[in-house]
Order: structure tokens, then sequence, then C-alpha cells
């Protein structure tokens, strides 16, 4: 746990109004002998609306100061646009040196990283592959994880993320409420009530399509299993096999097919337990709140109000001057007694590639293209080991150590990929889509399970197609 005291700084607060472009850091020689680039995304980390915080602003001076030649700025984007924004900007061929790589996109519009990657990293001191500079098991390795729809590795990642629940130690003591009481489904909901007659809001929740598609990862892994286990028929070179996770192909397969029914009764069960713990734990008229970044109500928790949110492992760096006792813990077991399809294992969710990672549109040539390279590879070296324990992140490298403060996200089942993956297994959406909370409709009573996940199948299946058009697979059933 951590304790802090004075002012409350909010991890990832919702960012409005017009993005800004900032010139981040300086280097000597006249403007004239720099090449400058723009890198482009939504704040991760703080709720500065010019920077992704002060860690980020030491580490592109430091860049700057080891590659004169060069000139990074930084354009923050709004956290409810940002997604549309980059995309169309990609389209337009408009959008900076280097973009957030989940911006919607199709393979052909970013730069392939493969012929890079498969040389040594200058800043990694090392003669291996650049590729190798990373840990295997979640970019790189022999299942070749983070290439896209062709193969290609289009996105370097500058970390790893995790997510969990963090808590107020202070409001969980006044409430009664003990870690043990939350190590359970059914016990977390009773604590929930606990929590509220205290006067808080058990979980912090806005209107993000991120916190109710993480609790559908944590609850798919113990009640979804046997239906992604059935699925997984593809390896990761896209032949007959399996893979762990499941991959893209193996679940596009299954929805393009009709080899699943997403209405089915484990699934029904899944989107009410995410119901059930919305309700009986999620702040009151949730859906009103904007969207507040990696943790969810992030004002509310940071204040005090809040006695637990759904956070990825950044959000700790935003809670360094909170006036109470903060930790971690992950999302309770559901036992066969909260359903009858629990495998009676933890929850798990995993450390996994798909935190802070950027690309190159395709369009981005010469001078401006090697810029941007020699900065993907500055950061995936130990040169960015000082931003890694300032915003606690999750090395990606095999030589850079990950802060201690990170051991409750990354120990454990809960620090296990589940077989459905980190990014939603089969529940997805279309690019047009994108940033969308597909469950919200539910969740705020408009249809019930079987209906609403009628339409979520409908939604995941357009994305199935856009993947299979992306990749060109010339199986029968991908046409």
């Amino acid at each position: 746990m951590q304790s802090r005291s004075r002012s409350r700084i909010v991890a990832g607060a919702a960012i409005s109004g017009i993005a800004i472009s900032t010139l981040v850091g300086c280097a000597g020689g006249s403007a004239s002998d720099k090449t400058t680039i723009t890198l482009a995304g939504p704040n991760q980390f703080t709720s500065d609306t010019d920077s992704f915080g002060s860690a980020w602003d030491d580490l592109i001076a430091a860049f700057e100061a080891d590659n004169p030649d060069i000139e990074v700025k930084t354009t923050v984007l709004p956290l409810s646009s940002w997604a549309q924004t980059s995309s169309a900007q990609l389209t337009a061929g408009t959008a900076p040196e280097l973009i957030f790589a989940q911006t919607p996109h199709q393979p052909d519009q970013v730069a392939s990283l493969s012929d890079q990657l498969a040389e040594p990293n200058p800043f990694s001191q090392t003669s291996r592959p650049w590729i190798e500079d990373f840990k295997g098991d979640y970019f790189g390795g022999p299942n070749k994880l983070g290439t896209n729809a062709d193969g290609e590795y289009e996105a370097i990642p500058f970390n790893l993320v995790a997510a969990g629940l963090y808590y107020n130690q202070d409001a969980l003591k006044s409430a009664g409420v003990e870690l043990e009481d939350l190590a359970t489904f059914s016990g977390f909901i009773d604590a929930c009530g606990d929590l509220r007659e205290a006067g808080y809001s058990p979980v912090g929740l806005d209107n993000s399509g991120l916190y109710p598609a993480w609790t559908v990862v944590a609850l798919g892994s113990m009640l979804l299993q046997s239906e992604y286990e059935d699925l997984n028929q593809f390896d990761a070179n896209g032949e007959a096999g399996e893979s762990m996770p499941v991959t893209v192909k193996s679940l596009a397969h299954a929805l393009l097919t009709g080899e699943v029914d997403m209405t089915g009764p484990a699934f029904q069960d899944t989107l009410g337990l995410l119901k059930t713990f919305v309700d009986e734990c999620g702040t009151e008229n949730w859906s009103g709140v904007p969207a507040q970044g990696s943790l969810s109500g992030g004002t509310e928790f940071a204040g005090g109000q809040a006695a637990m949110a759904w956070g990825t492992n950044f959000s700790g760096a935003g809670l360094g001057d909170v006036d109470f006792t903060w930790g971690t813990l992950p999302f309770p077991t559901v036992e066969k007694t909260d359903s009858t399809f629990a495998s009676g294992s933890d929850a798990q969710f995993g450390v996994n590639n798909g935190g802070t990672a950027y690309m190159i549109p395709a369009y981005v040539q010469g001078a401006k293209r090697d810029a941007a390279i020699t900065f993907l590879q500055y950061v995936s070296s130990p040169k960015v080991k000082d931003w890694l324990d300032a915003t606690s992140s999750i090395s990606a490298l095999v030589d850079v150590e990950d802060p201690s403060s990170l051991a409750a996200l990354t120990q454990g089942s809960w620090a296990q990929l589940p077989l459905s993956g980190q990014a939603g297994g089969l529940f997805q959406f279309p690019a047009a889509e994108a940033g969308q909370n597909i469950f919200e409709g539910y969740l705020i009573g408009s249809g019930d399970a079987k209906s609403s996940l009628k339409q979520i199948q409908s939604s995941s299946t357009e994305w199935a197609r856009e993947q299979a058009a992306q990749a060109n697979w010339t199986e029968d059933w991908a046409q």
C-alpha cells in the first residue's frame, strides 16, 4: 500500500477542449539544423492538457539532449475524441509523425517496423536484434505478438499495462470492510452495501467504455473459458492450431461462421454479473460522468468520495499526493453460487502489451521517418527507466526492472493473461464504433441481456469482417 498527503491529483483525468501542441524540451543549435517531429495521443497519466506530465517532459528533454538534431513536440488529444481525430487525420494524410497505436486504421496506413526490429537498437548497447530487447511473452517472441493482420510490426510499446482495483484503505476501515471481504464476488457486493451506507461510492465509475470492458475480461476469465477453448483453432501464423491467447483469426472465424452464440446462458450470466457489479457498487448516475482516463471516476476516488476504482498501473502515478492510504487488489472470484458457469478459479487479467505504444503513418518519409524511428528506439531502451518509474509503468524490456510498487498487479493469478486476452475477446466493435461503451445501453436498463448480446454479437461480427478484409484471408468463411 502507499500513503500520501497534501493536494489531490487525478490520474488520467478527462480532457476537454481543443488539443494543444506543446514544445517539450529544448536542445542547442538552430531550428534549421533540426528535424521536428510531433507525437499525438491521449493523456494516460495526468490531467495536464498540455503534456503527459513532468516525467514525460524530462524524457523528451533527455532525448533532445542526446539527439540535438531532433526536436519533439507533443500534442495532447482529448480523451473523448482522440480516436476519431487521429483516425480522420491518418486517412486525410495530416496526422503527425507518431500516433497512438490504438488509432483505428488499416495496416497499409502505417509504416512497417519489422526491418528495423531485426537490427540492433543503437540505444540498448547490445548486439542482439531490437525485437529481442522486448519481453517475448508480451511483444515479439515465438508467437510474434504485436504484429498486425499483415504479419508486420507496426507499433513500439513504451511499457506494458495491467489493471486492477485501487482501494482507499481509510474508507474501507470506516465502513468496517476488510480486504478479505472483497475476495469473492458475493462478499464484494455485500461490502459495497456497507460502503454506500457509510457515505461512499463503493466503486468510482464514469461513462468510459474501459471499465465495463475490463470487468467483462475478468468475469469472462472465470465464466467463458470453455467458450474460448472451443474457438481456439488458429496459431500465431494463421495456420490450424492453437494460441495463447486466442488469435484474432480464431475470434473472427467463430463470429463469421456463426460457430459461437453470444446470446447463450454463459454470456448472459457474464453480462448479468457485470450489471450487478455496476448497479450495486458503481457511482450513482455514472453515465453522466465524463470519462476520466486510466482511473475510473478518478476525481471521485482521488477526492476520497469513492472507496475503490478500476485503474491501470499508470493510475498510481497520479495518486502521489492524496490524503489517504491506498493499495490495489484483483477482481473478486466468482463462485458457483454466483453462476453455475463459474470455473472456481480466481480472476485473471494479465500483464500485456497494450499500454503506451506509438506508430508512424506510412506517408511519413525521409528525415522525419528516421527521426520518428530514432525516438521509438530511444523510448524502448534503458534510457526510459526514469520515466517508467515515475509513471508506475511496467517495463516492456528484458533489461529494465519494474517498479516495486506494482507487485499487486503483476503477481499471482491476476497477472496471468486469460485465454481471451486483454483486448475484449469476442466483445468487439467495428472501427466506426471505436471508443464507445458497447455495454451502456444494457447497463442503464434499455434492454435485457439476451437482446443486448444479440446487438453486441452483430457489432463484433462487423469487426470480424473488417479483420478478415485487412488480413486478406483467403478461406471461404472469410469472404
